[in-house]
């Protein structure tokens, strides 16, 4: 789950560095890190970090209301190849009880367009760095001295040396803000921030398991996109026994129990210490009808006992209700 059920909603103007606000924190969401900008330098930059990056052909969606959320997240989509309108996108992640767009749901209308949402690590480099390879981020930031005064914005720009960046926000094509001023209102939130990315696309300083944390949620949403990203991420990293697990999980939600069988065995070998390759290649075969295969392999699992054996034993009741009924239709005159 991503952190936090951060808000956004529409605010009065009460900070002269941004033209409005529109997103709301729950108490006790707040940062007290310390700034990631300090006299002048960036603290923890990546290695080969540009000085300056600006990701050029962002769309702008203007929004005075209480919809920056449906307004960043288009930003986001179009750029990345998706034809949409933040009209489209408000009754997806606008709540009107509450004024404005949750967190989950701008990733939710994300992996319905197909495309991968990833959550950034808490960074202001990392968050960098994916501007010079590229990528706008939806960022969250507090606006203003209220409770609730919080606003989405998408940053397409920054400049160590002018101490500056640059955000599609509010009603400002280009709203600039020292990086301290950034580093202070993005802070504030949590340093929440997200990139939309295709299949096949690896953003800087994102890591294996946060990709494919990414990936899993669009298996029930988006099941041809998460195809691509796994076989994708095998490519990639070739021995992401994770990403075997995810293509045998779409195999065995479109019931091509074979096929789901051959990815759990092939999973199986590459993480031979993990008890869950050998439960799921059990339930395929289960599924495919070959109960005894099924417990050759739940007896592997059981063995191996981690880190599920609750989740082993169940199946192992399952396989030894499917055997009764075997053994027991075979003995039958």
């Amino acid at each position: 789950m991503e952190p936090g059920l951060r808000i956004a909603r529409r605010l009065s103007l009460t900070l002269s560095l941004i033209l409005g606000g529109c997103a709301a924190l729950p108490p006790g969401m707040l940062s007290t890190a310390p700034l990631q900008f300090q006299h002048g330098k960036l603290v923890d930059a990546p290695e080969g970090l540009p000085a300056a990056a600006h990701v050029v052909g962002v769309p702008f969606f203007p929004d005075d209301s209480h919809y920056c959320g449906p307004a960043s997240l288009a930003s986001a989509l179009v750029f990345s190849g998706v034809q949409i309108a933040p009209q489209q996108l408000i009754a997806q992640v606008f709540t009107p009880g509450l004024e404005g767009s949750l967190q989950f749901d701008l990733l939710g209308a994300a992996r319905r367009a197909g495309r991968i949402p990833i959550v950034l690590p808490f960074r202001l480099g990392v968050l960098f760095a994916q501007v010079a390879a590229g990528y706008p981020a939806v960022v969250l930031q507090k606006v203003g001295f209220g409770a609730r005064d919080w606003h989405y914005a998408v940053l397409v720009e920054y400049d160590l040396p002018a101490d500056r960046v640059t955000l599609r926000s509010s009603t400002a094509r280009d709203l600039q803000l020292s990086i301290e001023q950034f580093d202070r209102s993005w802070a504030a939130g949590g340093r929440w921030a997200f990139i939309t990315i295709q299949p096949g696309q690896f953003p800087p300083d994102i890591a294996e398991p946060r990709y494919l944390h990414a990936v899993a949620p669009l298996e029930g949403v988006a099941p041809e996109t998460a195809h691509a990203a796994y076989e994708a991420a095998l490519r990639h990293w070739p021995a992401s026994w994770i990403a075997m697990m995810g293509l045998g999980n779409l195999a065995y939600a479109r019931k091509d129990y074979p096929r789901a069988a051959i990815h759990f065995a092939q999973a199986a070998r590459l993480q031979p210490q993990d008890g869950d390759p050998m439960n799921n290649l059990a339930q395929a075969l289960l599924a495919a009808g070959d109960w005894k295969a099924a417990q050759g392999a739940i007896d592997v699992a059981l063995r191996l006992g981690k880190p599920h054996p609750e989740v082993y034993r169940s199946t192992a009741a399952q396989i030894a209700k499917a055997r009764a009924a075997a053994l027991s239709e075979s003995a039958a005159p």
